[in-house]
C-alpha cells in the first residue's frame, strides 16, 4: 500500500472513530442540546476526516479538488459547533439568551462553507499538489486562507478562554477537572494542527497531509474520556429486566445500538476493504453507494431506538430490518457466492437467543436457510479469488462476532447476578422490614444500626453512614471489619465543604460519585453514594455508602433498591415522630412547651412514692396571675399567649433541676418542688417566684406590670396524695386572691373548713330561688328639704332555714361566681316592681323603687329585653324604676356596657351610680354616662363631724353633681350631725338609719299610709 493510501486509511479510520463517537453520544440522550451539539460536531469531524481520505489518495486533480471542497461542510462549520458546544458545557446560560450570538457563531461557517466549498472563486482557494503523500493543498496566504485562519484562531482561543474561566471559577472538583483535560487536550491540538496545516506547507519546504482532521482526535477522546469517567452528557435509566424477559428496556436499547453500530462499522469495513484492500475494486461510486446502504440500516435501528413506542414494537421492527439486510446483503455478494459474508448471519444466530419472544428465532433461522439453499441453487459452484478485502472482512465479521458474544455473555451473567442480587435483598427487607414494623423510639438507633449492617453488606460497601436531620440530628455509622470508624466526615459531608455535592443531593435525591479522589481522598474514601430520605418532600435524613478499597458503581436496580431502604427509612421515622408527637401532645402544654396537667400528676406521684418513708418535702404551688384580662384586653388572645409563654419560662428560671412547672390552664401554673427539707425553704422559692412575675414584660412592644396569686400545699402534711395536695393548693390561692392578691398563701386546715362552709352555702344557694328563701326588704330615701320618702332601695336577703338570716355581703358574691346572680336579680326586680305597682293600685303615694344590678347582670345580653318585659309584666312605668349600678362597673366596664345603660335609659327608667367615690372614677367616663342621680358612699358619711378629710370630699361630690346637673343622695346617714351637713350643703336625699332602716313590704307600707 502506497503512503498516499496510507495515510487516506489514517483519515478514514478518525472518520470512523468521529461518526462513531457521535452516534454514540446522541444516543445516550437525544433531548439533551449538549449531546446534539456533539453528535452535530463529530458529524462535521466526519466528512472532514472522510473527505480529506478520498482526496488524498485520488487518481486526478479534478477529483481531489471536488472532495477538498466538499470537506468544507466539516472544517469550515466544526469551530463555530464547538464553540457553541462550550458555551453551553461551561454554563454561559445569560449570553446563549442572546439571538445575536447565533449570528456570530454560524454567519461564518456558513461564509465558509460558500467560500471554499460552492462558491464560483472556490476553485482559487486551493493550491493542490501531488506529493508521494498524497494531494496536498499548499496555502497562498490569500484571502480565503487569513479569512479562515482569522476564523480558526478567534473560535479556538475563545474556547479555551471559555474553559480556562470555567475551571477557576467552579467549585465543583471534578469540574475543574474536566475544564482543564478539554483545555490542555485543545491546546496540543491546536499546536500540533496549526504546525501541518498552516506553517509547514506555506512557509517551509516540506510538503506534508494536513493533519487537522486527525489531531482533533486528541480533544475529542479527552470528551469521550469524561463521558465515561464523570457521565458527562449521560442519563442512565433503570437496566431491571421484566419478569419473564431476558432483556431489560435500557440493554435492549443498548443491543439496538450495538447493532446500529454494527451495519455503521459494516459500512466503514466495506469501504475500507474494497477501497483499500480490493486489488481489483470496483468504482467508487458502487462501493460508496453499498457502504451507504449499510449507514441508513444502522441509522435506521438508531431511529427506531428512539422512538417511543413499545418494546415488543421495537424487536419486531428490528427482526425486520436484521432479516431484510441480510436477504440484500447475500445477493449482493451472490457472484462469489457469498463465500465471506455467509457467516454474518451467525451474528444474528448468535444474538437471537436474547429475544424475548422465541418465535423469533424461528423466522430468523427459516430466512437464514432459505437464504443459503437460494445461493446454492443460483450459484452451485464458484471459482473465487480471495484477497486482502476478503480477509479484513472476514476478520471484521469474526471482531464483531467476538464483540457481541461478550455482549450476550455480560447479558447472561448481569441477569443471573440481579436475580441473585434481588433474592438477597428481598430476604434483607423483609427482614428489615420485620423489624421496622415493630420499631419504636426505643428501639430507634438498634433497627436503624442493623438496616446499615445489613445494606452495607449486600452493596459491599465498606462504609454506611445515616444521618438523621429531624428534631436532634444524629449521625449513624456502620463499617465492614477491618475499616476505622469516620463520623467525623459527616459535618463536612452535610455541611458547606462541598455546595456542589449538598445542591445536587438535596435536587436529585441520588447522587453517585466513582470518583472522589479529588473530593474525599483525604477521608479514606474511592467511591460514595448517597440517597436522600424524605417524607412529603420533607428531608428527613440522608443515607451514604462509601467504598474505601475500590471505586464501585451501582446500575439502575440498585438505585430502585436504594430507595426501597430511604422508603423504610422515611416510614420508619415518619412513624417514630408520629409516636412522640402524639406523646408529646398527650404531656405537654401545646401553647407554652412545658409539662401539662397530666404529666405533673405523673411526675408528682412519682416524686410522693419516692419521698414515702423518708422526711423530705414537696412542694406543690397553685399560681393563677392576677388580672390577666386585661392583657388579653389590651393586646389580644395571641398577645395573651405571648405572655403566657414569658411568665412560663420564668417560671422555669426558678426552678432547681429536678422541679417541675406545669401549665394547668388558662393562666394557671403548677410548680413541683423536691429536694427541700423545711417549709421555710419553699416559702423562700415562693418568694423568689413572686418577685419574677411582678418584673415587667415586654409583648408587642408594650410593657405590662402583672402580679400573681399563689397557694402552697406541703406534702405530707397537707395531703399524701396528688390529688389532695393539688386541691388544697388551689384552696390557699383563692384565699391569697382574697387577701388583695400579689402574693402566696400556705395552706391550712381551717381554709378547708372555710371552703367546706362555701360549698355547702353554694349548694343551698342553687336552691334557695325555688323554695323561697329570699326576702326582699326596702329602705326609704328620704327629701333632707322635706323629710318626705320620696324612693325606696330595695334590699335582698336570704333567709335559710339553717343558717338564718344571712347578709348579702355573703351570698352575692357566691351569687356572681355561679352565674345565680342572673336568676336572683330577675326575682328582685320583678317582685320589687310588682310591689311598688301593687301600692300604686291601693293609692299609696308615688315614688319611685331603686333596684341594684350586679355587672354580672350586664354582662348577660339578655338585660335589657329582661327589665322591658319586667314592665311590661307587671304594669310599672318605667319612670318609677331606678337602676342603680356601682362605680366600679361604671368606670371600668367596656363600652358595651355604656350602650346597655343608654339603652335602657331609653326605656325610660332612671339610672344612679351607688357607692360614689370608693372607686377610680374617670370624670370623662362619668359625663359621657346616662345617669340621673349619684350616691356618695358611706365611708365618706361616716367621717363626717370627726374632723376628717371625708367632708371636703362629701362637699367636693355634691358640687359635681349639681355641675353636672345630677341629683344627689348620701347613704348611710346615722346622725344628727350628719344630716345637718347635707342639709347645709343641698344635698338632695339621704337614706340610712338616721330616718328609717331596711324593713319588710308590710312595715313599709304601714309607714307610707301613715305619712
Amino acid at each position: 500500500m502506497s503512503l498516499s493510501y496510507t495515510f487516506s486509511l489514517v483519515f478514514f479510520i478518525a472518520f470512523a472513530i468521529y461518526f462513531i463517537l457521535g452516534i454514540y453520544t446522541l444516543s445516550i440522550n437525544t433531548k439533551h442540546m449538549l449531546n446534539r451539539l456533539f453528535f452535530a460536531a463529530c458529524l462535521s469531524l466526519s466528512v472532514w476526516a472522510f473527505c480529506f481520505s478520498i482526496a488524498n489518495s485520488a487518481q486526478d486533480y479534478e477529483t481531489a479538488l471536488f472532495w477538498r471542497r466538499l470537506a468544507s461542510l466539516g472544517w469550515g462549520t466544526v469551530y463555530s459547533l464547538l464553540l457553541h458546544f462550550y458555551l453551553i458545557l461551561t454554563e454561559r446560560n445569560k449570553i446563549l439568551k442572546k439571538q445575536w450570538l447565533y449570528v456570530l457563531l454560524y454567519l461564518p461557517a456558513v461564509v465558509n462553507v460558500f467560500a471554499f466549498g460552492y462558491s464560483d472563486a472556490a476553485r482559487g482557494q486551493f493550491k493542490l499538489m501531488n506529493s508521494a503523500l498524497g494531494w496536498v493543498n499548499v496555502s497562498a496566504n490569500g484571502w480565503g486562507d487569513l479569512y479562515f485562519n482569522l476564523y480558526y484562531v478567534l473560535f479556538t482561543v475563545t474556547g479555551l478562554l471559555l474553559l480556562w474561566n470555567w475551571g477557576t471559577k467552579s467549585k465543583d472538583p471534578v469540574k475543574k477537572k474536566q475544564a482543564y483535560l478539554f483545555m490542555f487536550s485543545y491546546i496540543i491540538t491546536m499546536i500540533l494542527g496549526t504546525l501541518t496545516d498552516m506553517i509547514l506547507n506555506a512557509y517551509t519546504s516540506f510538503i506534508v497531509p494536513q493533519m487537522a482532521p486527525v489531531f482533533v482526535l486528541i480533544p475529542t477522546t479527552a470528551i469521550f474520556y469524561a463521558i465515561k469517567r464523570y457521565g458527562l452528557m449521560g442519563v442512565g435509566k433503570s437496566d431491571r429486566a421484566e419478569p419473564g424477559k431476558i432483556l431489560s428496556e435500557v440493554n435492549m436499547e443498548r443491543f439496538i445500538r450495538i447493532m446500529s453500530f454494527v451495519y455503521i462499522i459494516g459500512g466503514m469495513l466495506n469501504f475500507a476493504a474494497q477501497y483499500f484492500f480490493n486489488q481489483t475494486p470496483p468504482g467508487l461510486r458502487s462501493i460508496l453507494l453499498f457502504s451507504l446502504f449499510f449507514f441508513i440500516v444502522g441509522t435506521a435501528l438508531m431511529i427506531i431506538n428512539s422512538l417511543p413506542i413499545r418494546l415488543d414494537l421495537k424487536e419486531i421492527f428490528f427482526i425486520l430490518i436484521l432479516l431484510i439486510t441480510i436477504l440484500l446483503i447475500a445477493i449482493y455478494f451472490i457472484d462469489s457466492a457469498s463465500i465471506t459474508v455467509w457467516a454474518a448471519p451467525f451474528i444474528i444466530v448468535m444474538l437471537s437467543v436474547l429475544f424475548n419472544k422465541r418465535l423469533m428465532i424461528f423466522w430468523v433461522g427459516l430466512l437464514i436457510l432459505s437464504t443459503q439453499i437460494f445461493i446454492w441453487v443460483r450459484v452451485p459452484k464458484a471459482l473465487v479469488q480471495v484477497d486482502g478485502s476478503d480477509y479484513l472482512a472476514r476478520i471484521g465479521i469474526l471482531s464483531i462476532t467476538l464483540w457481541l458474544a461478550y455482549f450476550v455473555n455480560r447479558v447472561y451473567i448481569e441477569r443471573l447476578e440481579e436475580n441473585e442480587a434481588q433474592i438477597r435483598f428481598q430476604k434483607m427487607v423483609s427482614h428489615i422490614s420485620g423489624d421496622f414494623v415493630k420499631i419504636t423510639e426505643s428501639n430507634l438507633d438498634e433497627t436503624i444500626h442493623e438496616l446499615l449492617a445489613l445494606s452495607g453488606e449486600h452493596f459491599q460497601a465498606e462504609r454506611t453512614f445515616f444521618v438523621r436531620l429531624i428534631e436532634d440530628p444524629q449521625t449513624y455509622e456502620w463499617c465492614n471489619e477491618g475499616v476505622e470508624s469516620a463520623l467525623d466526615i459527616i459535618p463536612e459531608l452535610t455541611g458547606d465543604a462541598f455546595p456542589e455535592w449538598m445542591t445536587e443531593m438535596l435536587n436529585t435525591d441520588l447522587v453517585k460519585i466513582t470518583d472522589v479522589e479529588m473530593l474525599f481522598k483525604s477521608h479514606q474514601m474511592k467511591s460514595l453514594i448517597s440517597i436522600t430520605v424524605r417524607n412529603k418532600g420533607k428531608i428527613l435524613g440522608l443515607l451514604f455508602f462509601a467504598s474505601v478499597k475500590s471505586a464501585k458503581t451501582l446500575g439502575g436496580n440498585h438505585q430502585e433498591l436504594l430507595r426501597i431502604l430511604a422508603n423504610l427509612l422515611s416510614d420508619a421515622l415518619v412513624k417514630v415522630e408520629a409516636e412522640k408527637e402524639i406523646s408529646y401532645m398527650a404531656y405537654y402544654d401545646a401553647l407554652t412547651g412545658f409539662p401539662n396537667h397530666t404529666l405533673f400528676k405523673n411526675q408528682l406521684e412519682q416524686a410522693i412514692h419516692s419521698a414515702s418513708g423518708t422526711e423530705n418535702l414537696i412542694g406543690v404551688l397553685f399560681i393563677d396571675l392576677d388580672s390577666f384580662k386585661s392583657v388579653n384586653d389590651a393586646v389580644g388572645h395571641l398577645g395573651g399567649d405571648e405572655m403566657l409563654r414569658q411568665v412560663a419560662c420564668r417560671l422555669s428560671g426558678c426552678l432547681q433541676k429536678y422541679d417541675m412547672v406545669s401549665r394547668f390552664g388558662g393562666d394557671e401554673f403548677l410548680i413541683k418542688l423536691t429536694g427541700v427539707d423545711r417549709v421555710e425553704d419553699i416559702k423562700v422559692i415562693a418568694g423568689e417566684i413572686m418577685r419574677s412575675v411582678a418584673q415587667p414584660l415586654i409583648v408587642k412592644g408594650q410593657e405590662f406590670f402583672i402580679t400573681a396569686s399563689a397557694g402552697i400545699a406541703v406534702y405530707p402534711a397537707d395531703g399524701e396524695s396528688t390529688a389532695e395536695l393539688i386541691k388544697n393548693a388551689d384552696l390557699a390561692m383563692y384565699v391569697s386572691k382574697e387577701k388583695g392578691k400579689n402574693q402566696y398563701t400556705l395552706y391550712s386546715p381551717a381554709m378547708k373548713e372555710e371552703m367546706l362552709k362555701r360549698t355547702q352555702l353554694t349548694k343551698s344557694l342553687y336552691r334557695a330561688l325555688e323554695r323561697n328563701e329570699f326576702v326582699l326588704y326596702y329602705q326609704p330615701q328620704v327629701s333632707v328639704l322635706t323629710k318626705e320618702i320620696v324612693g325606696l332601695e330595695a334590699l335582698i336577703r336570704w333567709n335559710n332555714p339553717d343558717l338564718g338570716m344571712i347578709s348579702p355581703a355573703t351570698f352575692i358574691p357566691l351569687a356572681e361566681q355561679t352565674g345565680l346572680i342572673i336568676p336572683i336579680g330577675q326575682w328582685v326586680l320583678e317582685t320589687a316592681c310588682r310591689q311598688l305597682k301593687d301600692w300604686q293600685v291601693l293609692g299609696l303615694p308615688t315614688i319611685r323603687m331603686a333596684v341594684n344590678l350586679s355587672v354580672v347582670q350586664f354582662q348577660d345580653r339578655n338585660l335589657l329585653s329582661m327589665v322591658d318585659r319586667t314592665l311590661s309584666e307587671t304594669g310599672l312605668e318605667s319612670k318609677f324604676l331606678e337602676l342603680e349600678i356601682t362605680e366600679s362597673t361604671a368606670a371600668d366596664g367596656d363600652d358595651y356596657i355604656i350602650e346597655v345603660l343608654h339603652e335602657l335609659k331609653e326605656l325610660g327608667v332612671t339610672l344612679s351610680i351607688d357607692d360614689f367615690g370608693s372607686g377610680y372614677s374617670s370624670l370623662n367616663r362619668l359625663k359621657t354616662l346616662p345617669v340621673d342621680r349619684i350616691k356618695i358612699d358611706m365611708q365618706f358619711v361616716r367621717g363626717i363631724a370627726t374632723g376628717n378629710k371625708d367632708e371636703a370630699i362629701a362637699k367636693t361630690i355634691i358640687q359635681l353633681a349639681k355641675n353636672l346637673k345630677l341629683n344627689v343622695i348620701a347613704e348611710g346617714v346615722e346622725t344628727e350631725l350628719q344630716y345637718e351637713f347635707f342639709n347645709k350643703y343641698k344635698c338632695d336625699e339621704i337614706q340610712g338609719y338616721f330616718f328609717y332602716k331596711p324593713m319588710p313590704a308590710s312595715e313599709i307600707e304601714a309607714i307610707i299610709k301613715n305619712s
